[in-house]
């Protein structure tokens, strides 16, 4: 093997180790959507809809998660259950929702802790000589006593490094890391394992009781299907009898407040005649060149851009003596490059008619104040519910912007915890749409909701916000988005009756 290849080959296999322990060293759990446990969501959700299982992964690198929900999905009783009624089907997916939840929140924190730990391995590769020589017999021994168990070979290392221009050899040094990193996955791949070992069975137990003993509540209480989906969808897959009818009074406010279902329904864009959506401005997620009109070259820097090194360094690349005093600045990203113009990328922007979803995203504005304490507070919730069912049955996106003198988003299909936080909190303190209306607009120039409806609930006893916020309203108005309100009571406005499509009127009954 050239030296060449050789270095290419040690540089690939240091940087796929860095790269899976960035990932916490598993398959499972790495990338955001694995992080957040989407993927075992979509699992869940696959099989509710269609009977699918999921594949499993064989060997040592098995997916602990997906092998315990493929064994309950495969459980007869589960099958004939979830399968055959809806209800049921629900009751099953929230429960093993909440139990993915509480694995991935133990993930999560032991993925912030790995940070500590690859800053450490990072460092120790980068280790001068005069640092190796000092350090490595305490390394070792540290290394040792925490992963030895899972495969780290001190001993091998130990002989290798005592030996005459042992630390020396950078490879070999590269390659305790990279086996470091190793015993690291197989630990926290035993640890994954331990956590859901601890809990599955108490889960399934659970899970297995609630398909048996809801649903005869339900039939008992004669409690119609949709309000068991609006009141159950805030109980976090725990059932409480108690607490699901606080639930249950709060959602049957839609039957004796109809405005509520109805302004529910008008949020969501609907395409015209050409099937164009009413937002024809987009913002590419691409990325533009800026070319150099003369030379491209800008500069020297520091960098391990191989393509891009000054004669120099590609000198001690193929010089034998020179060769690990590269390799060591490659390590240490501190190569002498050229800088280019043509590296100085910009967002590019593009205006076009997007296609027009049926039923697009939704953006809830809440008035938490004072003066919506009580009934107007629990028509907010039970609007809230209604708002959340439409968006799980038609998979469209909910935002939630609950305000008062600040504001406070809340991403709902994503954030269920800090939902049921929203409907535990007391209505207080003064209004100000300000902050609001800044997170509003930021939703609207992003990607996921600019083609979004925007709804306000609220007694309207509002002060107007400054001309350039209004400016902006009108501005997106004009762009297809549409500003609709929900008014609780009949109390003066403040004047912003001229920037809303439509607002609607709830006058509060007393009992």
């Amino acid at each position: 093997m050239t030296d060449t290849n050789r270095w290419m080959t040690l540089q690939q296999m240091y940087e796929q180790r860095m790269e899976n322990f960035r990932r916490s060293g598993t398959k499972s759990i790495g990338t955001n959507d694995y992080l957040e446990g989407y993927i075992y969501v979509e699992m869940l959700d696959r099989f509710v809809r269609t009977g699918q299982l999921p594949e499993l992964a064989d060997g040592e690198d098995g997916d602990y998660m997906q092998h315990y929900l493929c064994e309950v999905m495969s459980d007869p009783f589960v099958v004939y259950n979830v399968l055959a009624d809806e209800v049921r089907a629900r009751i099953f997916y929230d429960s093993m929702l909440a139990f993915i939840k509480q694995i991935v929140k133990r993930e999560k924190f032991r993925n912030t802790c790995a940070q500590g730990e690859l800053q450490r391995m990072e460092q120790v590769a980068n280790w001068s000589p005069i640092r190796k020589r000092d350090g490595w017999e305490r390394l070792l021994t540290e290394i040792a006593n925490e992963y030895q168990q899972f495969g780290f070979d001190e001993s091998l290392y130990r002989s290798e490094f005592e030996r005459e221009g042992g630390l020396d050899n950078n490879d070999k040094w590269l390659k305790m890391i990279e086996d470091w990193t190793k015993s690291y996955e197989r630990k926290q791949r035993h640890q994954r394992h331990q956590d859901i070992e601890q809990i599955k069975h108490r889960n399934t137990s659970v899970m297995k009781q609630s398909l048996e003993s809801i649903p005869q509540y339900l039939k008992d209480k004669e409690v119609e299907k949709e309000d068991f989906f609006q009141a159950w969808g805030l109980m976090g897959g725990q059932w409480n009898s108690l607490l699901f009818e606080q639930h249950l009074r709060i959602a049957k406010l839609q039957r004796k407040y109809p405005q509520l279902q109805l302004m529910a329904n008008k949020m969501g864009r609907i395409a015209d005649e050409q099937l164009n959506s009413r937002m024809p401005v987009s913002i590419g997620g691409k990325m533009k060149m800026q070319h150099a009109t003369k030379s491209d070259i800008l500069g020297v820097a520091l960098s391990k851009d191989i393509k891009s090194m000054l004669p120099l360094e590609i000198a001690q690349c193929s010089d034998a003596e020179l060769y690990d005093v590269f390799l060591y600045k490659y390590a240490t990203q501190n190569l002498q490059t050229f800088h280019h113009k043509s590296e100085m990328l910009k967002p590019s922007k593009q205006v076009a008619p997007r296609p027009a979803r049926l039923r697009g995203p939704m953006i809830v504005c809440v008035d938490r104040s004072g003066s919506m304490e009580g009934l107007p507070e629990n028509l907010a919730n039970s609007l809230m519910m209604r708002l959340l069912l439409m968006a799980e049955q038609q998979h469209r996106d909910l935002f939630l912007v609950s305000f008062s003198v600040e504001a406070r988003p809340i991403d709902v299909k994503k954030n269920r915890a800090t939902l049921l936080e929203f409907f535990r909190q007391r209505s207080l303190g003064s209004t100000s749409a300000t902050q609001m209306l800044r997170e509003v607009f930021a939703l609207l120039d992003s990607g996921e909701y600019s083609s979004a409806d925007v709804l306000w609930f609220s007694d309207f006893c509002i002060p107007l916000c400054g001309s350039e916020q209004r400016k902006s309203i009108t501005q997106y108005r004009h762009k297809g988005t549409k500003f609709y309100g929900l008014k609780i009571g009949s109390a003066e406005g403040r004047g912003w009756e001229e920037y809303f499509d439509e607002i609607v009127e709830v006058s509060v009954l007393r009992d």
